[in-house]
């Protein structure tokens, strides 16, 4: 099981992700070109626990 919290990383091929806030089995992400923190996560892997990703626009 995967819980993910603020700041965390989700990658999707060249893309990358970082978590704003996770509301029950949605999750909030902002695109950003580079991350420092750890851990990364997986799209595919995160879609298995959560029901939705939206994508904030900056």
């Amino acid at each position: 099981m995967i819980k993910l919290s603020r700041n965390d990383a989700i990658k999707d091929g060249e893309n990358l992700f970082l978590v704003y806030c996770v509301l029950g089995s949605v999750v909030y992400a902002k695109r950003v070109s580079d991350v420092n923190s750890s851990p990364t996560y997986e799209l595919e892997e995160v879609l298995k626990y959560y029901r939705k990703i939206e994508i904030m626009e900056k």
